[in-house]
């Protein structure tokens, strides 16, 4: 079960990883973008664990001030993305104050639906959506969630990025993991850690 305190432990630890991969997001992401995702996601998160010692009556009410915490605070592309999966997300987790496993996964597709709509991108782009996507797909509750997500991440580098400030890159993208796909799966493990 995830609950309140376990959201917001997720959400602790995704701020703690982020921070100890800020470098390496800012290198991916100074080798295909703009390179500032790492400062961006350390910004937001930082920005989120300081709203973490306020009280919140559901799921939806955290992962909503999550959400909108984050289209404030993260600049560049990740912010919006990042922050409209949040705000989505709460709409299904809605008045709970604990989710099962389904509960969890139809919260994150609905991240993930927002993430594609929002970024108008496809699988196989070279955007978060190749962790997201395929991770949420057939997924159940034996499977090896790290191995997972590190395999997707490491998938992005066999791609040529047509989305995003990265398809400005154009051949150049081939051998780089995505940032945000790696930031992605720094979220997710986050949160499937606290889902049992």
């Amino acid at each position: 079960m995830l609950t309140i305190d376990g959201l917001k432990e997720a959400l602790r630890n995704a701020q703690s990883e982020i921070e100890a991969h800020k470098d390496t997001l800012t290198d991916l992401d100074r080798a295909i973008g703009d390179g500032d995702h790492g400062i961006n996601m350390s910004r937001g998160f930082d920005a989120v664990s300081a709203i973490l010692d306020d009280d919140y009556e559901s799921l939806g009410a955290l992962s909503k001030k999550v959400g909108m915490t984050l289209m404030a605070k993260v600049g560049g592309a990740a912010g919006p993305l990042y922050g409209s999966a949040f705000v989505k997300a709460a709409t299904a987790f809605g008045d709970a104050t604990e989710a099962d496993f389904p509960l969890v996964k139809s919260a994150l597709e609905e991240g993930s639906a927002s993430i594609k709509a929002r970024g108008k991108s496809e699988v196989g782009q070279k955007t978060m959506v190749d962790v997201w996507e395929p991770f949420l797909t057939d997924l159940s509750e034996s499977d090896d969630f790290t191995e997972k997500l590190d395999r997707l991440v490491k998938d992005t580098e066999d791609m040529k990025a047509t989305k995003g400030r990265a398809s400005y890159f154009g051949e150049s993208s081939w051998g780089t993991i995505d940032p945000g796909a790696m930031s992605s799966a720094i979220i997710l493990k986050a949160i499937m850690k606290e889902v049992d």
